[in-house]
């Protein structure tokens, strides 16, 4: 044992450690293990936008839990790093901080801005998760703007286009008009945001008025048609209707979807105000009117041509009440509007050529994969069905930005496609042209995948791979394949250039066993990633999802910037030590959101001194210990009771820690350590370790029992706070080996005793009792008794020597009762 320091300096130690674990490769995947002898984690790859947050401390730090657990349980971990750092959070932030525009210079001049920025971003976070001690192995991290990445992604699209499940359509699609592209349902949100009813009247052709309420006025020159509910046929069938202001001749059409009792009842069909007015355009076959172009502003003849959209919606409501055709007062309401998640921007519905996922006609299948999943909290399950359940879109896979992964696609002439090969990959369509087109003027598609759609891959990322299946897949999906309806229905290409480029890592490492994420992209990175394995392996893309919450302000509101409310980790971790803030991580369940806060941080700066201050106090007479410790040397009825406690408690946290409920298993961990261990064992045994009473076997038998703890209890620990643990197990047990190597879990093979298990519980509320005893009578616990009788069931017997020497008693004894009590007498005050 090498001698302990005065004081634990966790800057020291936890720089010092971080240090070895790295220089040993301990978090290596070695690969030197069968299938169901590895573990592998599909983590997070977290989005480069330059700003690091106690989100990424919670979330990854519980995962990491999970992760050191596998690994001490021999397993060979497979544990990389992502970085998602292509897409619109990226661009935002390389404009922000280079004070550019991506649309004022050259593409190929911002992209190379874009990658200097990230690998700058990329540091940051990697020495944040270095210094949380994120078990990680380096050595397989992955960005996914790599070149593997981009040809990875890009054999994505191959595949699915190839199957028949990607295809490119002109269709209306919500547009942000600030960002300049088209995006999915997934990136979206409903903001309440103020609005006003406004009441209009359009002339029915050779008769009376009606009265129509709308919230978008402005978007009355895209009018194609006035609808009512069938149930008004009587008054409208037949009829057409003459818009206000624009005298534009419109049929009047019933249908179910009209909603009677709001607004007037009659409603104006526009191309497009909403997804309703979709829906009616595409059922009744209407014509198309676009008036909004991609800045959001309105292309039409007069006042309102070129005013943005909140502009022209106040010209057109004055217009209105101009030419007298506003019915009554306008009204004030809020209303939920669908905005863009990044730029914040209402969004509008414009037509634009895009690539899509066929997903809508696949609902149930991608039920049954989520369904397959192993959901950790199970509750949050039912987020992915219900998600699925109310899609009405198809997956919007394209954008109209720069920095991404481009989609290997080019047109002819003719309007017809022309797709890379394989081996062809990865390819750049503005630069590159594809073999055998050399010599003929092809038009590159300039479109960049949505982020999501080279994230969601992020388990083939890392196994290199896409897909050993490149026929449709099984159960009635259709599309592609052998068939003849593929492009390229040529067998699987094994090896580099092909649909796996390590045949060998694909098998090991696809599917994964753990995906760790937050429960709000549940709608987005888990469900893209589980249609992406369904599409391209008819598979899940992983057994187990783990997901967390989110952190929040100390008063359990979002932190925000303008609240002032923000926690910076990066400080945090250097004040308070990085086992300390993971502790705090510990603390929450699976699935929970948890608020920041300094008590729990007190808490876990407490467990850290007092791990420091047991193992010391606890190993000072380990130097006596004959022999390397063994539980068949604990011959005492209370050291066999520790190590039965001890036992059942390795087995409760293997119970939790396998069903990711970390915070669970921590909380057996802490009870036994604090309960058991610190506060009563360690008490009742600390005259016999020293060899004051009973020396010789006695002495033997406490430092087996205390030795076989303190390297357990550590064991136990080292998940959560690695540092510590690292640290105190070097110092007492100078074994050279990490205390987080492969292997190294306490094994729950401890004998237990089932009489010294109840003689133990009992001398622990003897003891109480004795604690309240001296407490009631104002003396402190060393104040010594004359006598001390306890009324308990005779178990306790082997136990009255510890019990008499723990509580200074002069004269001690047994009287058998099916109820603990004692009666005592106090002893002589001694000098001071």
């Amino acid at each position: 044992m090498k001698e302990f320091p005065k004081k634990y300096n966790h800057k020291e130690a936890e720089k010092k450690c971080q240090q070895k674990w790295l220089e040993n490769g301990v978090y290596h995947w070695r690969d030197d293990k069968p299938r169901e002898e590895t573990f592998v984690i599909d983590t997070p790859p977290p989005t480069v936008s330059g700003i690091l947050h106690m989100g990424h401390v919670f979330s990854y730090t519980q995962a990491d839990f999970i992760a050191r657990y596998k690994r001490m349980k021999d397993f060979d971990v497979f544990y990389p790093m992502g970085f998602d750092d292509n897409g619109l959070p990226t661009e935002r932030l390389v404009e922000k901080v280079k004070k550019i525009r991506a649309s004022d210079m050259p593409r190929e001049e911002f992209i190379k801005v874009c990658e200097e920025v990230v690998a700058d971003a990329e540091k940051e976070f990697e020495e944040l998760f270095n210094s949380l001690a994120l078990s990680v192995d380096w050595r397989q991290k992955y960005m996914t703007i790599s070149e593997q990445s981009r040809k990875i992604s890009q054999l994505s699209f191959l595949d699915l286009y190839n199957k028949g499940e990607v295809e490119r359509r002109h269709q209306p699609m919500f547009w942000d008009w600030i960002d300049q592209t088209a995006i999915a349902t997934a990136e979206m949100e409903e903001k309440e945001l103020d609005s006003f009813e406004n009441y209009l009247y359009f002339q029915i052709e050779g008769g009376d008025k009606v009265e129509i309420m709308t919230t978008r006025p402005e978007m009355l020159p895209a009018c194609v048609a006035v609808m009512y509910h069938p149930d008004d046929a009587d008054k409208y069938e037949g009829k057409f209707a003459i818009t206000p202001l624009f005298n534009v001749r419109v049929p009047m059409i019933a249908d179910e979807a009209v909603d009677k009792e709001k607004g007037t009842g009659v409603v104006m069909c526009c191309t497009f105000g909403d997804e309703q007015d979709i829906n009616w355009w595409r059922k009744h076959n209407l014509e198309m009117r676009i008036i909004i172009n991609k800045y959001g502003k309105l292309e039409v003849e007069g006042e309102l041509n070129g005013l943005k959209i909140n502009a022209a919606r106040a010209k057109t409501i004055e217009l209105l009440e101009q030419g007298g055709h506003t019915a009554q007062p306008k009204k004030p309401i809020k209303h939920m509007v669908k905005c863009a998640e990044r730029s914040g921007a209402a969004l509008e519905i414009i037509p634009t050529e895009q690539w899509f996922v066929k997903i809508i006609d696949k609902k149930e299948r991608i039920k049954e994969k989520i369904n397959e999943c192993n959901w950790h909290p199970s509750y949050m399950k039912l987020r992915a069905e219900q998600w699925t359940e109310n899609l009405n879109w198809d997956w919007c896979i394209s954008r109209q930005r720069y920095f991404g992964v481009p989609f290997p696609v080019w047109y002819k002439q003719d309007g017809s496609i022309v797709v890379a090969q394989p081996d062809e990959l990865p390819v750049n369509p503005l630069v590159d042209k594809p073999k055998g087109y050399e010599d003929e003027e092809l038009t590159p598609d300039r479109d960049v995948m949505d982020t999501w759609a080279t994230s969601s891959v992020s388990p083939q990322l890392s196994a290199w791979g896409i897909t050993s299946k490149t026929s449709p897949i099984s159960g009635g999906i259709e599309g592609g394949g052998k068939d003849g309806n593929s492009p390229h229905p040529d067998p699987l290409l094994l090896g580099e250039g092909g649909y796996i480029l390590d045949k060998n890592r694909y098998s090991k490492l696809f599917p994964a066993d753990m995906r760790p994420q937050a429960h709000e992209i549940i709608r987005t990175w888990a469900f893209y990633t589980i249609v992406k394995a369904l599409l391209h392996e008819n598979k899940v893309p992983w057994q187990n999802l783990m997901i967390s919450g989110w952190c929040l302000a100390e008063d359990k509101s979002k932190m925000s910037k303008s609240k002032g409310n923000v926690i910076t980790p990066v400080p945090l971790i250097e004040e308070k030590s990085s086992d300390v803030v993971r502790y705090w991580a510990s603390t929450s369940s699976l699935g929970a959101d948890t608020a920041y806060s300094e008590d729990v941080l007190k808490i876990g700066n407490k467990l850290v001194n007092k791990l420091w201050n047991a193992c010391k106090f606890a190993s000072l007479n380990l130097g006596k210990l004959e022999g390397a410790a063994n539980a068949e040397n604990c011959t005492e009825i209370l050291d066999k009771w520790i190590l039965t406690k001890l036992n059942q408690c390795i087995k409760n946290a293997e119970q939790e820690f396998e069903r990711f409920e970390y915070s669970k298993a921590r909380q057996h961990i802490e009870d036994f350590f604090w309960n058991d261990f610190c506060d009563n064992y360690l008490e009742m045994v600390k005259t016999r370790s020293y060899g004051e009473q009973n020396g010789g076997a006695g002495q033997q038998s406490a430092l087996n029992a205390i030795s076989i703890c303190v390297d357990y209890i550590l064991r136990l620990w080292a998940p959560i706070v690695p540092h510590i643990t690292e640290e105190l197990h070097d110092i007492i047990f100078t074994s050279g080996e990490s205390i987080h190597a492969r292997g190294s879990w306490p094994q729950a093979n401890l004998p237990e005793d089932e009489s010294a298990k109840k003689a133990g519980e009992l001398a622990k509320e003897a003891l109480e009792l004795v604690r309240k005893f001296k407490s009631d009578n104002e003396v402190s616990i060393k104040f010594p008794l004359k006598t001390l009788e306890i009324q308990a069931d005779s178990a306790l017997a082997k136990a009255l020597q510890d019990l008499k020497d723990c509580t200074s008693s002069e004269e001690i004894n047994l009287v058998e009762s099916a109820e603990v009590k004692i009666s005592a007498k106090l002893g002589e005050q001694k000098a001071a």
